[in-house]
């Protein structure tokens, strides 16, 4: 599982929209598939749309600078180079094997129902999703590990805080459990350089997933345009679901 985090997924909040909520969005991919089919369509796709930087490689994606047009991404000015993109984008999504996972809390809220919580909110996210993968693996007798991209200072406690939780379980899954579905106690972390396919598509997808979320718990305003179209194909074949194929608490998880 591939995972990335957008808004402030620190302790503080404020009524800030931008800093009252967090949230994390995991993308659950076949090792086998990844390799051999995954990444490189995700390369060539880059490649087509982009070209090569000096290195010789297609450029590293970022949903920031592809929204912004920044850099090789300018050639996005073009309105029908960006609706070319778009679409080889759509298709991708809807045609890739993938499932999606994303947990999100609104941090007043929270603290106002746990007054007594002291605990961390990048790594609540971060349970919530490895419980809910966890449960994904074990419905398909299946084994899988974590990778997230390197952020800094905080890398050292999450991968502390994720060895406790493979050494003593959740509150729902023990850790006999756990450890017989993810395959390694150390959460792998990579820097944004290392140009990883899983982890640029969990970016280009975890902002949309996080708004449509927003709009479907807490009224928000909800992805407009193509992103629109994006929360879609989420919405109704890509968000990991119950068995009877509802996503809810399972592929789109809202705290409190």
């Amino acid at each position: 599982m591939y995972i990335d985090d957008i808004r402030d997924v620190e302790n503080a909040a404020t009524n800030d929209p931008k800093r009252r909520f967090a949230s994390i969005t995991g993308v659950v991919i076949e090792k086998e598939y990844y390799t051999s089919q995954l990444s490189p369509r995700f390369a060539a796709m880059k490649e087509a749309h982009f070209g090569l930087t000096r290195k010789s490689r297609p450029p590293i994606l970022h949903r920031h600078d592809v929204m912004a047009k920044k850099g090789c991404f300018s050639c996005l000015e073009d309105p029908e180079r960006e609706k070319a993109w778009n679409a080889h984008c759509l298709r991708l999504y809807r045609q890739a094997d993938y499932r999606v996972i994303t947990a999100s809390v609104d941090k007043i809220g929270f603290y106002f129902k746990y007054p007594k919580w002291n605990d961390d909110i990048y790594f609540l996210l971060v349970k919530t999703l490895l419980e809910r993968y966890f449960f994904l693996l074990q419905s398909e007798g299946a084994t899988g590990d974590v990778l997230a991209e390197q952020r800094g200072k905080s890398d050292k406690r999450l991968k502390l805080k994720f060895r406790e939780t493979l050494d003593n379980g959740t509150g729902f899954i023990s850790a006999k459990d756990l450890n017989k579905h993810i395959t390694s106690k150390e959460i792998k972390v990579k820097p944004e350089s290392d140009d990883i396919a899983g982890l640029q598509l969990a970016d280009l997808l975890a902002a949309t997933s996080f708004s449509h979320c927003h709009k479907i718990y807490a009224k928000g305003r909800g992805p407009l345009g193509f992103s629109s179209e994006v929360a879609d194909i989420l919405e109704t074949e890509k968000y990991h679901r119950d068995n009877r194929g509802n996503p809810n608490k399972y592929g789109r998880v809202w705290r409190p």
